[in-house]
């Protein structure tokens, strides 16, 4: 009996101590497991840190690759539709750029905070990229300062434009007004009239007059008819052909001024001096036969 009890009791123990070393097993197991599964969730939340850097970093580089080819032309250059418009959406593509990137650094430093996991070196890489993108930003805000102060030059300058355009028209009105008036008192000045007929017929029209029988003869004293004289430039006149044999000038002009010629047998008034012979009178009168 004791040599199969004391193999009972051998076989309990044996089966008592697979037990337990069975349930010790199991428990190192799954705590390596956790700690595996932990190890991958870490390692997929440093890969995503550094994705998203990564992809940061890229986008600042397009962003900077961007500003590079907004060309800001001189102020007294006008931009065409082309141009302005190139310009407009790539200035709306930077502002999206640089708030898409920075609402994803915001999340990232966010996530960082709540992680249990800690990196000096993805904090410093967030606080750089952050740096970089304000950068930018502020690059990009000045561009836009410089398209605004540009635009509203152009629009002072074309103002100054068209107000100069209206100056200038209103002074060629005012100049050719004055030359107009200029050219009229010229002319005025310099006009002259002359009349030549028989005595009858200047006393017809009152241009010569008397009042009595031995009183003297009067010349343009009272209203004559003016219409009856031919108007001229006494500037430009220097002849008047009077198609009589016979002439006599009854109003002043210096004789210095002036001859008498005849030409197939009637005479032709000559004037020598145009300036000293209407100098006394701009009307002359001649009697002919």
């Amino acid at each position: 009996m004791k040599p199969i009890f004391f193999t009972l009791a051998i076989l309990f123990f044996m089966l008592t101590s697979c037990g337990k070393q069975s349930s010790e097993y199991q428990r190192l197991k799954e705590q390596n497991d956790s700690l595996i599964n932990a190890k991958h969730k870490l390692q997929e939340e440093v890969d995503g840190y550094f994705s998203a850097m990564d992809q940061i970093e890229q986008n600042i580089e397009k962003i900077k690759s961007t500003e590079n080819t907004i060309s800001i032309q001189p102020v007294n250059q006008e931009f065409d539709n082309d141009t302005r418009s190139k310009i407009n959406e790539d200035l709306t593509y930077l502002n999206e750029m640089l708030q898409s990137n920075k609402a994803e650094l915001a999340r990232l430093k966010a996530k960082l905070k709540k992680s249990a996991f800690k990196s000096a070196e993805i904090e410093r890489t967030l606080t750089r990229l952050t740096k970089a993108l304000e950068e930018e930003n502020s690059k990009v805000i000045l561009l836009q300062a410089e398209l605004s102060k540009k635009d509203s030059l152009i629009v002072q300058l074309s103002s100054t434009v068209d107000e100069l355009g209206k100056n200038v028209e209103n002074l060629a009105t005012e100049n050719k007004t004055k030359e107009v008036k200029i050219k009229e008192q010229d002319d005025a000045i310099h006009t002259a009239w002359y009349v030549f007929g028989t005595r009858s017929e200047l006393k017809e029209q009152k241009i010569i007059t008397s009042d009595g029988l031995f009183s003297q003869q009067q010349v343009l004293q009272r209203d004559f008819n003016k219409n009856y004289f031919v108007r001229i430039d006494a500037r430009n006149t220097k002849s008047i052909p009077l198609y009589s044999s016979r002439a006599k000038i009854l109003t002043n002009h210096p004789k210095s001024s002036y001859t008498l010629e005849k030409e197939n047998g009637n005479f032709v008034l000559i004037i020598v001096d145009p300036n000293e012979f209407w100098s006394v009178s701009k009307y002359l009168v001649i009697e002919v036969d």
